[in-house]
């Protein structure tokens, strides 16, 4: 229970150890800090399972829905460039402790008011959102995980040397929902589907598994295809993102396409200013 006072505290203490020892047979209580203005920033590692591990930048996956991403982008905007690297270090430090071999994620959650950052978890595999990371560092880390477990893997303070962010990327989530009904999932068969192959600035990346004639099944994960521009600037990457968008095409069932379009024009969107609960009040 979320309290926001000592007084709030010491009336929900007896309800809630009462909830806890009746739902769980077991009363103890732990407190956590509660977090207002958060944001879900993550830092994608490599490891070589020798002690040693990289960072490549991180990547804010705050525009959440249900708990489930649909912006993510690389770098992370409006973040101090000493807290960034401050990040980098706490995540590499700790893959690097437990000899950590391959891609891995390592998530924290970021007061936006104290300006402070607390570990989350870990993600031991390969996250949907490499991509952006792939765009802006120029790698391709499916080749660097083969290549490791291949023992044919250049030493990492090598690879180290050539890494270079370069621009920004921003990635949205095409998904079979229907947000005119809460989100109910869509399923069903795709007649027709036609992506674009370029925007006006940037690079565009689309990853997907459509092709017409095929169906989407309802039960499996909603996710059709992710779209990825990636420019010199983060204005450059979500204009180009937003033509990217436009210029889709997948008939046959409903997706989330038009509320992906109407998010990115959103002044929130545009600032960089999305928390964990954004979505939560957008219409």
């Amino acid at each position: 229970q979320r309290c926001n006072s000592a007084d709030e505290l010491s009336q929900a203490y007896d309800s809630v150890k009462r909830l806890s020892e009746n739902n769980f047979s077991n009363s103890a209580l732990f407190l956590e800090k509660f977090i207002v203005q958060a944001r879900h920033i993550e830092v994608q590692i490599f490891g070589d399972g020798k002690g040693h591990a990289i960072a490549l930048g991180e990547r804010d996956c705050s525009a959440q829905r249900r708990n489930q991403k649909v912006i993510e982008e690389c770098p992370a905007p409006n973040l101090e460039q000493q807290l960034r690297e401050k990040l980098h270090a706490t995540a590499t430090r700790l893959a690097a402790s437990v000899n950590y071999r391959s891609a891995g994620t390592v998530e924290f959650v970021f007061d936006q008011q104290a300006q402070q950052f607390y570990f989350l978890e870990v993600n031991t595999r390969l996250q949907v959102e490499h991509g952006v990371t792939e765009l802006v560092y120029n790698v391709d880390l499916v080749n660097w995980m083969i290549s490791l477990a291949a023992e044919q893997l250049a030493p990492l303070s090598e690879l180290n040397k050539n890494l270079t962010a370069n621009g920004h990327a921003i990635q949205v989530r095409l998904y079979a929902e229907d947000a005119n009904r809460d989100f109910q999932p869509s399923a069903g068969l795709i007649s027709h589907v036609n992506w674009p192959t370029e925007v006006d600035h940037g690079k565009l990346r689309i990853d997907h598994w459509l092709e017409s004639g095929c169906e989407v099944s309802p039960v499996f994960d909603p996710m059709l295809a992710k779209v990825i521009c990636h420019s010199e600037t983060r204005g450059q990457a979500l204009s180009g993102l937003k033509q990217a968008l436009h210029s889709s095409e997948v008939y046959g069932i409903e997706t989330n396409k038009d509320y992906l379009q109407q998010l990115l024009s959103s002044e929130v969107v545009e600032a960089g200013l999305l928390l964990t609960q954004t979505l939560n009040q957008f219409i």
